[in-house]
């Protein structure tokens, strides 16, 4: 019977330390999030320094959620004026921050090691942003404004993507590979996409004119740059493509 008593004291105690260990493990992690429609919410920083802000205190009813988790990671989502804006930092100081205003969506991811996301999407007519930042040092930023779309992808080590649109445009740009570059800016009803893979490629696309469509892709380490004011370039690498169609021209 001792026996039996000590076997069942002994399961007590380690159920009772496998709990502890799980409530530590779930505190340590340092996941904060927020959420919210019409106030300002602050979630940590936790024992690692994580911290997720929300704020959707102006206008109509709003949507605003922040989510991080890891050392010293930062999500911040900003919503006003029947907006919706989500904030995503997952990774060792990565940062995350979405702004949304008069009726626009605004969407910010940042995955990994000092990775930075960034969405700005503001009326009239209300915007669209989205950026995804995936890597070590990798960064995406997108703005919109006056009833546009942008969207930037950076994947990879030092990958960077940017798109800014405006006056009813569309802007994409995608940054896949290890320093990698790619930049869509595009006003006054224009299309621009820039697509770069591979390490040290390089895309940019520009449109200024109304209607006006550009867009840029390079692999490999090349460079393709295109726009809609000036003649194309487009230099391939390594076997690589790079390739530009445009009013001006096309390459590649």
């Amino acid at each position: 019977m001792q026996t039996r008593i000590v076997q069942m004291v002994a399961a007590i105690a380690a159920v009772a330390i496998a709990l502890i260990v799980a409530r530590t493990e779930a505190f340590a992690s340092g996941n904060e999030s927020c959420s919210t429609t019409s106030t300002n919410v602050t979630s940590g920083p936790s024992s690692n320094g994580a911290e997720a802000t929300c704020d959707a205190e102006v206008g109509p009813s709003n949507k605003a959620k922040a989510q991080a988790s890891g050392n010293d990671a930062d999500a911040t989502s900003d919503a006003s004026n029947g907006s919706d804006a989500t904030a995503a930092a997952k990774g060792t100081d990565a940062d995350a921050t979405a702004e949304a205003d008069s009726g626009s969506d605004a969407k910010a991811t940042a995955k990994g090691a000092d990775a930075d996301a960034t969405s700005e999407a503001v009326g009239p007519s209300g915007s669209e942003a989205i950026s995804s930042a995936s890597g070590e040092d990798s960064d995406a930023t997108a703005a919109a404004g006056g009833g546009s779309e942008a969207k930037a992808t950076a994947k990879g080590k030092d990958a960077d993507a940017t798109s800014s649109a405006g006056g009813g445009s569309q802007a994409v740009s995608s940054a896949k590979g290890e320093d990698t570059y790619a930049t869509a800016v595009a006003d006054n009803g224009s299309n621009a996409k820039a697509t770069a893979s591979g390490t040290d490629s390089e895309a940019e696309a520009s449109a200024e004119e109304t209607g006006s469509s550009v867009t840029a892709f390079a692999t490999k380490g090349s460079t393709a740059i295109g726009s809609d004011t000036a003649p194309p370039t487009c230099t391939p690498k390594n076997g690589g493509k790079a390739k530009v169609t445009s009013p001006m021209g096309n390459c590649g």
